[in-house]
């Protein structure tokens, strides 16, 4: 008996053994969810808290968007809802559980999935625990129009994997001159390991006013075109807005708790940017979520 043969006949028997603890979802098509990489130069810049509104503005225009929480040292996501993990992709990986049992409702019909992962542990996966999971997260694939990465902030050899391996990336920045040099400094340190053009695309966050959101903006796209030679998109702007912090200690998303205020308003004129009948990247191609983790799996070997 080959080795594809053993490998068909143990994915039969482990399908046939295991029940399903949860009714499988119905799918959207037949196209593969967008994967769209979030991430900053440092931490405290609202990554977090922007990922999860920016899920519930996708949401309110009918995009079907699943949130994948990567940021293994500081995870935000569930807090930020409100609602407490119980399984990760790390219990998928080790066959204990299906795509579905680990895919946990958030607020206002968001996915959400706990990271939990080591991604350098890939490599050292036997192939049919490697095949059992990639036929898992194949699934997601055509589930979402759109599935999120929230990242760990600062720049690290997995961010990097992250940002190549995605259909695009969102850079969170605020004003503040640290977070718009470490802001330079990822880019700077993705193009390094690249001879494509990544997709990139700037937020700036909790500005003062929009003079300064747009001098933020500029400084770091001068920057980057005249020295790395690469011309980055500004996707919008957030104000600084008191209901932002009244939301998150409230474990209620801005975009549900005041749907009316500055930074939902500002959200929504993101989303408006961000949709392909309106953005400066078309979306001939899809590299979608397997294809991420493949490309994540490679890099690590």
């Amino acid at each position: 008996m080959d080795q594809a043969q053993s490998l068909r006949e143990y994915m039969y028997r482990f399908n046939v053994q295991q029940e399903p603890k949860h009714e499988v979802p119905e799918k959207i098509g037949n196209h593969s969810a967008r994967v769209i990489t979030i991430t900053s130069g440092m931490g405290g810049v609202g990554k977090s808290n922007f990922t999860l509104n920016f899920a519930l503005g996708l949401n309110e225009v009918g995009k079907k968007v699943v949130v994948l929480d990567l940021d293994l040292s500081t995870a935000n996501i569930n807090i930020l809802m409100g609602i407490t993990a119980r399984n990760s992709l790390a219990d998928v990986l080790h066959r204990q559980k299906s795509i579905w049992d680990v895919l946990e409702k958030g607020r206002a019909g968001i996915d959400y999935i706990s990271g939990g992962l080591e991604i350098q542990n890939l490599k050292e996966l036997d192939p049919n625990t490697l095949s059992f999971f990639w036929s898992q997260i194949q699934e997601l694939q055509t589930y979402a129009d759109f599935i999120l990465l929230d990242t760990g902030a600062g720049i690290s050899k997995e961010l990097v994997d992250f940002i190549l391996a995605s259909d695009e990336t969102i850079l969170v920045t605020t004003p503040e001159p640290k977070a718009v040099a470490d802001s330079y400094a990822v880019l700077k340190t993705v193009l390094q390991f690249t001879k494509e053009t990544p997709k990139f695309r700037l937020v700036v966050n909790r500005a003062q006013s929009y003079r300064e959101a747009v001098d933020t903006s500029r400084a770091i796209k001068n920057a980057s075109s005249s020295f790395l030679k690469f011309k980055l998109v500004t996707l919008g702007f957030l104000m600084e807005d008191v209901h932002v912090g009244q939301s998150v200690r409230s474990q209620l998303p801005f975009f549900i708790s005041y749907p009316n205020c500055e930074a939902s308003k500002n959200m929504r004129q993101i989303i408006h940017s961000f949709l392909p009948e309106s953005n400066e990247f078309p979306t001939t191609s899809t590299k979608g979520i397997r294809n991420f983790f493949e490309k994540i799996f490679i890099s690590r070997r």
